[in-house]
């Protein structure tokens, strides 16, 4: 099989199924509900448990069409280059513009999760800890897709044993406490359930699922791309359900409600009521590792892929096409996303940060899934195929529905800024960008 992409803009293939499963597992972080439980339980008033399993249902449906796309066009790009290749370059680049929200600002995210943890436990500022991330993802990310993918299966090992401690410790603490009790009050209580908080918070869980799509963009790098990435995006979405329902659970059953001293660290104290303090420090030191090392690694290779993409399309600058000649990593788009990164941390809170990645993430799969369903209906002639994207978007839309007024307004903004800028650069919609890529 050759490699793809044309001359000069080559990427190397030595991705497996394992590496692209541990890559996004790692990237949505199986402990990841640690690091946003507080914001979730806020925001849906408690039922953080149902707000993952809703989320798990958009993502589920969203992940099958990932899944559909992906084997037959397995190319670095993921939604950007699937709805291109549908809708045409003009809605292709809107995709690719709303998924960029998403994918520009999930570095900042992770980080500054891991940042305040460090905060929390050493009161070193939180921005000597965030640089220090972004400088160290930055350089592994240079230096080569394959030592990143050593460093995800080390790191989604170390954060599946942290799991499990957590979870051993609070079912301990739960059977031993005459106070608690198994119930499934975190999932439903008629007397305290609000349909509209819960999807507000299934808006905001929604985060911890969009490691998922980021394989997509490792297609050009994956052995048997067209086979392998189509069934990994498809099966990490149960499997990491069910890390998220279970941790969030136990923590609901030992701290009920949400009120918490400070919601950004709200499972920093849950840990401790599970099992003390060698939990805590145990759940700081899975939350620092997987949010500020893990996912920072896995996100920034994820949007340098798309700028890399984007760049060799002609929807952005030439130089965002740029390959490292002995590395044969887009090292511009690195580069490029790092210094982006920076001052979000300054800028934005956790709760913006979460808003508006999940703005760009549901709108740019609301797309992927009317692309779909558009293939299926007027391309392909399969009719009864549209009906599982035509769910899905509409499960999509719920969730987006739940956002904050204040991530719709400023998501809006962006997505007028990305037409402004494609008249631009088309001429005013007249002149076409390449549509496609050399085939596999």
């Amino acid at each position: 099989m050759s490699e793809v992409g044309e001359e000069g803009t080559q990427l190397k293939r030595v991705l497996r199924m394992r590496d692209l499963v541990a890559f996004a597992i790692m990237t949505m972080v199986p402990i990841a509900p640690m690091g946003i439980y507080g914001i979730i339980a806020m925001v849906s008033h408690g039922y953080v448990p149902t707000s993952y399993l809703i989320a798990a249902v958009a993502m589920f449906f969203t992940a099958w069409a990932y899944g559909q796309f992906a084997f037959r066009f397995p190319k670095a790009g993921s939604v950007y280059a699937y709805v291109r290749e549908t809708l045409g370059p003009h809605v292709g680049f809107m995709a690719g513009w709303v998924i960029l929200l998403d994918y520009i600002l999930i570095p900042a995210l992770v980080i500054l999760v891991s940042a305040l943890w460090l905060q929390a436990m050493s009161g070193v500022p939180m921005l000597v800890w965030a640089f220090a991330f972004v400088i160290g993802a930055t350089i592994l990310n240079i230096l080569g897709v394959e030592l990143t993918a050593k460093a995800s299966m080390a790191l989604f090992i170390f954060e599946v044993a942290v799991l499990g401690v957590f979870v051993g410790a609070a079912v301990y603490k739960i059977v031993t406490d005459p106070n608690l009790t198994f119930s499934l009050a975190p999932f439903y209580n008629p007397s305290t359930f609000n349909w509209s908080l819960v999807l507000a918070g299934a808006s905001i869980a929604v985060l911890s699922f969009l490691g998922f799509d980021i394989m997509t963009t490792l297609a050009e790098e994956t052995k048997e791309a067209r086979k392998v990435v189509s069934r990994a995006v498809v099966l990490v979405i149960p499997l990491i359900a069910a890390f998220f329902v279970i941790q969030t659970y136990l923590g609901a059953l030992i701290h009920p409600g949400y009120d918490f001293q400070d919601p950004d660290v709200a499972f920093y104290y849950i840990a401790k009521e599970a099992g003390g303090e060698w939990v805590q420090m145990l759940t700081m030191l899975g939350t620092v590792v997987a949010w500020g090392v893990g996912d920072t690694l896995a996100a920034q290779a994820g949007i340098s892929r798309i700028l890399f993409s984007m760049g060799r399309q002609g929807h952005l600058p030439a130089v965002f096409a740029k390959i490292h000649p002995k590395y044969k990593t887009p090292y511009v788009s690195t580069i490029i996303v790092a210094l982006i990164t920076a001052p979000l941390l300054y800028l934005l809170t956790l709760t913006d940060l979460s808003s508006l990645v999940n703005f760009g993430a549901l709108t740019a799969f609301a797309l992927l899934n009317v692309a779909l369903a558009y293939r299926f209906l007027r391309i392909e002639n399969k009719p009864a195929l549209a009906i599982m994207p035509a769910i899905g978007f509409v499960v999509t839309a719920l969730v987006w529905y739940g956002l904050n007024m204040m991530a719709k307004e400023l998501g809006i903004a962006w997505i007028l800024v990305g037409v402004i800028y494609l008249a631009y650069v088309t001429k005013g919609f007249k002149v076409k960008t390449r549509l496609s890529l050399p085939e596999i």
